[in-house]
């Protein structure tokens, strides 16, 4: 048998959304990034908000106009790009639309090594779209590490 060697990375794309799952994907990214000397794209996509009220039955509204989406994107952006050591190069990436499809199209635009992201997001939407996860394992034409942090876990340290 073979033994197997080390995994280096250069490049990861790291999906992210706020929730504990994504949040344990970015503190791996770090870890890695840091051991590697790997530099990270953070991805947040938010929902097109016209495209997802016409998937709801007439009198549904959706919640939170186009801008209150982009903002929570931009605002989800930003915290993670704050839990990234300086010494990690680092850049974002905003989508609107679906996620899944948003995260695999901006991993074949880029020389990634690798994707990580949660297990699961945020909000009743995302249960209603189906998996993002499972999306881009199926998908993604590089290694996917998802994360999946135990039920009620503190958001990981980063430092």
């Amino acid at each position: 048998m073979t033994e197997l060697g080390d995994l280096r990375f250069h490049r990861l794309l790291v999906a992210v959304d706020g929730s504990a799952h994504a949040d344990l994907a970015l503190a791996a990214a770090i870890t890695t990034a840091r051991r590697d000397h790997a530099a990270l794209t953070l991805v947040c996509v938010a929902p097109d908000v016209v495209a997802e009220a016409a998937r709801w039955p007439a009198g549904l509204a959706w919640p939170g106009s186009q801008r209150e989406a982009d903002a929570v994107a931009e605002r989800t952006l930003r915290e993670a790009v704050d839990r990234v050591p300086a010494d990690i190069p680092v850049r974002t990436v905003m989508r609107r639309g679906k996620a899944g499809p948003h995260i695999v199209a901006e991993a074949r635009s880029g020389s990634y090594d690798a994707i990580l992201l949660g297990a699961r997001g945020l909000g009743r939407v995302g249960a209603l779209a189906g998996s993002v996860s499972h999306h881009v394992l199926h998908h993604a034409d590089i290694a996917v590490f998802v994360a999946h942090a135990p039920p009620g876990a503190a958001a990981p340290s980063a430092a």
